[in-house]
């Protein structure tokens, strides 16, 4: 536990992020090279979610020490994605599952990297809720869905799922923004 205290915060967790990308750089040179080469969408993808996994892991360190504290949530999280993406890893190893597709669409890829990252620097300004919705409704749009009154259904019901669920059930002080002086 000392260690992972010790990567929670300040050059620990530099050093853990440097590590972390250096492992997946590796670990992608290596696969490059081996058997496995038409798996390697299906290697890296699931190892970059467990390594965020593990990145996150060793943050939720820092939290406060409560019994039903604010790393409850997130160690869930951590939890199920370590399991799937351990699946995933394991279904290719096993050889089951078809190899990756021919690359497609990279400039779209790089358009829902950005929409993520505006995303979540949106939170300051709009909140959670708002920021959810407006990301969902994007997000739909752009994959081309083709019933508009499912998009706006299904990004408002997120939005009340995670008001009522998260905010008034768990009491998780979700990010308010600059509109949670209204409210």
């Amino acid at each position: 536990m000392a260690v992972l205290t010790l990567v929670s915060e300040g050059l620990g967790l530099s050093l853990l992020i440097a590590g972390l990308i250096a492992g997946l750089v590796l670990e992608g040179l290596i696969v490059c090279k081996s058997k496995f080469r038409p798996y390697l969408g299906q290697i890296l993808v699931p190892s970059s979610l467990i390594a965020f996994s593990l990145l996150f892991y060793a943050i939720t360190f820092s939290f406060p020490k409560e019994k039903a504290g604010p790393s409850v949530i997130p160690h869930l999280w951590i939890f199920w994605t370590l399991v799937l993406s351990g699946a995933v890893l394991w279904r290719v190893f096993r050889g089951v599952g078809k190899p990756d597709p021919e690359s497609g669409r990279i400039g779209f890829l790089l358009l829902v990297i950005i929409l993520l990252a505006g995303y979540y620097f949106a939170f300051e300004f709009f909140g959670y809720f708002l920021s959810s919705f407006i990301f969902l409704v994007i997000l739909m749009h752009l994959l081309s869905y083709p019933n508009k009154w499912v998009i706006y259904s299904v990004a408002a019901g997120w939005v009340i799922f995670c008001y009522v669920v998260f905010y008034r059930l768990l009491h998780i002080q979700l990010p308010l923004g600059y509109l949670g002086n209204y409210f």
